[in-house]
């Protein structure tokens, strides 16, 4: 014989009764949960397609996405933003949640005030987004009008290709759109 005490918390399930004229509706047991079947549509044949060409919609065309890159003031390191980028002293390597696999840009590590893996920016559309990832002294964006902003740990902000993001230590980024060579035109003839 079992001694627990009996489950009241069940959900009735109950088919819709149907419906009788001149009826009176029955009353509803207010003890009980009760979830009601909605009973589907009958299903609808499909209409023909007509005979004649379906007009097709090109999707419209976007305008060329810049593919910035960003560069290390002082130095001669420019790297693409085609995927994120993570700066710090020890960046490591990629962690099983980075998709896709950010390039690492290693900072020297006599600047002790940029952190292992300090920041991360990359390029989400045409946004360029920087993030702070927990650094000790944070993230400072250098707007060229404005206030400058300073990033908590783990937060991120859209920048424009004009900010400066600045690390400590004077170890600054900024951005860059590559330069494509310009290909000579070809001489008319005289």
């Amino acid at each position: 014989m079992d001694d627990r005490p009996e489950d009241t918390d069940d959900t009735v399930l109950r088919p819709r009764a149907p419906a009788r004229s001149g009826a009176a509706p029955a009353e509803p047991d207010l003890d009980d949960t009760i979830v009601r079947l909605v009973e589907p549509a009958p299903a609808r044949a499909p209409l023909p397609l007509p005979t004649e060409a379906l007009p097709i919609v090109e999707p419209p065309t976007a305008a060329p996405v810049i593919a910035w890159q960003l560069r290390v003031r002082g130095t001669t390191t420019v790297v693409p933003l085609d995927v994120p980028v993570v700066i710090g002293r020890r960046p490591g390597p990629p962690r099983p949640t980075e998709h896709p696999a950010p390039r690492r840009v290693v900072i020297p590590a006599d600047r002790r005030d940029v952190s292992a893996r300090h920041a991360r920016i990359e390029r989400l559309g045409e946004s360029l987004v920087v993030s702070d990832l927990g650094s000790t002294n944070g993230v400072v964006v250098h707007w060229s009008t404005g206030a400058n902003l300073r990033l908590r740990p783990g937060e991120s902000c859209a920048v424009l290709p004009d900010a400066v993001v600045e690390l400590g230590d004077g170890v600054e980024i900024e951005f860059v759109a590559p330069t494509t060579p310009q290909t000579p035109r070809p001489s008319e003839p005289s």
